[in-house]
């Protein structure tokens, strides 16, 4: 199965969004998670709470007692290791990638 990871530290984390976290994931944010993808292309970055969404719904596959409070305890983490808000990006882009948004073409720009 395919899955992109999100290192925190020592902490490593499989991330994939299945059909269940992408409809709870269209749940919680009102529209459709590549909504958010296609504003990033135009130049517009995402709110921290809907990337931060993203990014638990993404691990609900495989760390199925991650809370959204957990994904806010990893950020603060991820941010004192010195990565930034803008480092989450790149991986949003593959926890897409992994989970069918994009065909083969698609994502190489054909």
């Amino acid at each position: 199965m395919k899955y992109t990871e999100f290192k925190v530290g020592e902490k490593e984390f499989k991330l994939r969004l299945g059909a269940c976290e992408i409809i709870n994931l269209e749940k919680k944010l009102g529209k459709n998670p590549l909504d958010i993808l296609m504003n990033v292309e135009k130049g517009e970055l995402p709110k921290i709470g809907d990337t931060l969404t993203i990014i638990h719904a993404a691990m609900q596959k495989f760390h199925h007692n991650i809370t959204i409070e957990t994904v806010y305890q990893l950020y603060d983490e991820y941010v004192d290791e010195g990565k930034s808000y803008i480092d989450l990006i790149p991986i949003i882009l593959e926890v897409f990638k992994v989970s069918g948004f994009f065909r083969k073409a698609q994502e190489m720009g054909k």
